[in-house]
């Protein structure tokens, strides 16, 4: 039998990886939703130094976060692809590589931007259960509007709906698809009730808009650099109502 070295330290386990209870829910993700999850929003492309940005396929996205503030800006008329593309430093017929017109250019920024916001929420730590999901609808909507790209999406939405019957249309359609669904992504996750599902999803629902509102007042309408205190201190009320919400409703069903 092989003698024990003196000395030697046992090899250290493994630490166990935390199940992730949205892994299989992210697979049935679009593609795009997928990458902005790997790449959360906190990373903006304009501030990675040169050398990651030469690793990405950022030129694109670049492009588009650049659109997408110069719509939020001056609105859709007044952002002309001449403008784009001084800011970008590059000439205007090689935006056509990117895009073919100025609306194909508002319907990717749409749909970057939303696998982004959707990305974001699932970066946030996971709830570990029913009653901790008020703290994760509370987190995700914190660190959605704690980066600088999610507050110009919110101005560039209200700039193309008002603007365009086309381009609104193309906005309450991403609301219909993909953001109004998300709200039952995590109800899915740890409910097999119908009921109980639509209560799981209508908490979330509440804390997003309740929350949400005033993160779009603070950080796109008035465009303060970061949320309050006040702000702050209302995302704890409202993560403590809902909690106390969340066990009344589902309590009377037990």
């Amino acid at each position: 039998m092989p003698r024990k070295r003196e000395g030697a330290r046992p090899s250290a386990k493994p630490t166990p990886k935390r199940p992730d209870p949205f892994g299989a829910l992210k697979l049935k993700l679009p593609l795009a939703v997928q990458r902005a999850i790997d790449q959360p929003l906190a990373a903006e492309p304009e501030k990675l130094p040169e050398s990651a940005k030469a690793a990405q396929p950022a030129r694109r996205e670049e492009v588009l976060e650049a659109a997408l503030a110069l719509i939020s800006e001056h609105g859709v008329a007044g952002a002309s692809l001449r403008k784009l593309a001084s800011r970008l430093g590059m000439s205007q017929p090689s935006l056509y590589h990117y895009f073919p017109s100025k609306e194909a250019l508002v319907a990717e920024i749409v749909d970057y931007s939303t696998a982004r916001m959707l990305g974001v929420g699932l970066a946030v730590s996971p709830p570990s259960g029913i009653p901790d999901i008020p703290r994760f609808a509370k987190e995700a909507t914190l660190a959605l509007y704690a980066t600088e790209s999610h507050p110009r999406f919110v101005r560039f939405l209200f700039s193309v709906a008002i603007e365009s019957r086309e381009h609104r249309a193309l906005v309450e359609r991403m609301f219909e698809e993909r953001l109004r669904p998300s709200f039952g992504m995590v109800a899915e996750v740890f409910s097999q009730d119908p009921t109980e599902r639509a209560e799981l999803r209508d908490i979330v629902r509440m804390i997003v808009y309740s929350l949400g509102f005033m993160l779009l007042e603070e950080r796109a309408l008035f465009a303060k650099p970061t949320a309050t205190e006040d702000t702050l201190r209302y995302a704890e009320w409202v993560r403590g109502a809902a909690e106390t919400l969340l066990a009344a409703r589902l309590g009377k069903k037990t």
